[in-house]
């Protein structure tokens, strides 16, 4: 059976990530495993941290957060470099 840490190569542990419905809270991996049914998931650690748990998460369920920026900048230069009606 393959390791976790082979499956997520994209992810690292400190990386940034988003996580949540609507992918909008912050978060930093800690670490990675896998659930009693073989999948893989990421403990992450929620950004602030105050008195927050460190969640586990599935490891599809999440996005890089510079990712997601660099989607959003090159949407807003699309936007604004089009001709207005």
């Amino acid at each position: 059976m393959k390791k976790p840490a082979i499956l997520t190569a994209y992810f690292k542990v400190g990386d940034i990530v988003l996580m949540g419905k609507y992918k909008n809270m912050r978060g930093v991996i800690v670490g990675f495993g896998e659930d009693k049914w073989g999948n893989p998931t990421v403990e992450i650690e929620p950004t602030p941290k105050g008195r927050k748990q460190n969640k586990i998460i599935g490891l599809y369920k999440i996005w890089r957060a510079d990712v997601k920026a660099g989607v959003l900048l090159k949407q807003r230069a699309r936007l604004s470099r089009s001709p207005r009606k």
